[in-house]
């Protein structure tokens, strides 16, 4: 397989405030969204074949401000022309939200992020203008709620959708706003491999990650949004390690990484106080392959050769095991 660069954008995603829906609701969105094409384009300037952002990226935390998922197409299109224009691949999650049907139909048709490609349009846009002018009419009370799903994407380098994953397994405090996911994940096909998308909390299951090793992957993306007090106010009733959280994190990113024999690839926001990134990328035979080892905001850039994976599975032959007891517990 041709060798693969991966870009660990370790951004530091800018969540909106809380309360009512602002004067100009895409704010913090212009932010991350300018933040994201910035790295890619310098990503893509060190060759880099795949760029990786956050969980939260694009929007932030939507607890409390879902109606920052309105126009979650419009980021998908916007992050398709990033992905485009810069002949590179990207992988991160967008949060969906589908208002009641009642205002769906009244919805705003134009992208509010379309001017973001041309740094020197800084100001809020008519398209903008229209959305918050929706929203602050119609998007007021509970029934004009969205349902919100967390959805991870792999953009090619054409800006073509060739995997997607909805978060199936949710972090306590996100059941109380998202909708976990009920389809199998699939796998999809990219020049290095088979690859497969998970998202977070995904990685404290085992079986979620076995499924994606079942059809054969080589690679799978992690974004992941764990932050330094995810584990409070348990935590600190015990003895503990002083980076235990991102300990925890990595550790599960290896042990992952050896249990599905593949490249395993995490990447977390970064920028210190409970951003306490760590992203990296793990792989059986290597260890940790390369990343960040603390919160810093950047990219860093790993190399990687998918061919080592052969040598891994030959030696431990976990597939292989997993494979054979499968098919015992079926003929019984």
């Amino acid at each position: 397989m041709p060798k693969l660069r991966i870009a660990l954008a370790q951004t530091s995603p800018v969540s909106a405030s809380l309360g009512t829906i602002p004067e100009q609701p895409f704010t913090n969105i212009d932010t991350n969204l300018r933040d994201i094409a910035a790295r890619v384009a310098e990503a893509k300037a060190n060759g880099a074949d795949v760029v990786v952002i956050p969980e939260y990226g694009t929007q932030g935390i939507v607890d409390g401000r879902q109606y920052l998922t309105f126009p979650a197409e419009h980021i998908f299109t916007f992050l398709r022309k990033v992905a485009l224009n810069n002949g590179v691949c990207l992988v991160g999650t967008v949060v969906v939200g589908t208002p009641h049907a009642a205002v769906t139909r009244l919805m705003p048709r134009h992208s509010p992020f379309h001017h973001l490609l041309d740094p020197s349009v800084q100001t809020q846009t008519g398209e903008q203008m229209e959305w918050a002018e929706w929203m602050h009419e119609y998007v007021q009370t509970q029934e004009t709620q969205p349902m919100l799903k967390n959805e991870a994407f792999f953009i090619d380098e054409k800006g073509e959708m060739v995997g997607a994953y909805t978060k199936r397994n949710l972090w306590h405090p996100e059941r109380n706003y998202l909708t976990a996911g009920q389809n199998g994940n699939r796998a999809f096909d990219t020049k290095w491999g088979k690859a497969g998308l998970l998202i977070c909390w995904d990685m404290s299951h085992p079986s979620d990650a076995q499924a994606l090793a079942d059809q054969g992957v080589d690679l799978i993306f992690v974004p992941t949004y764990w932050t330094a007090t995810d584990s409070h106010p348990q935590l600190l009733e015990f003895e503990h390690e002083p980076d235990y959280e991102r300990k925890m994190v990595t550790s599960l990113c290896f042990a992952r990484a050896c249990e599905t024999e593949t490249v395993w690839v995490m990447c977390n926001p970064g920028g210190g106080g409970e951003f306490m990134g760590g992203s990296g990328v793990w792989q059986p035979l290597r260890g940790r392959v390369g990343g960040f080892t603390a919160s810093d905001v950047g990219i860093a850039y790993v190399d990687i050769d998918t061919d080592g994976l052969k040598a891994a599975r030959e030696l431990y032959k976990i597939r292989e095991d997993f494979a054979s007891t499968a098919l015992e517990r079926h003929v019984k």
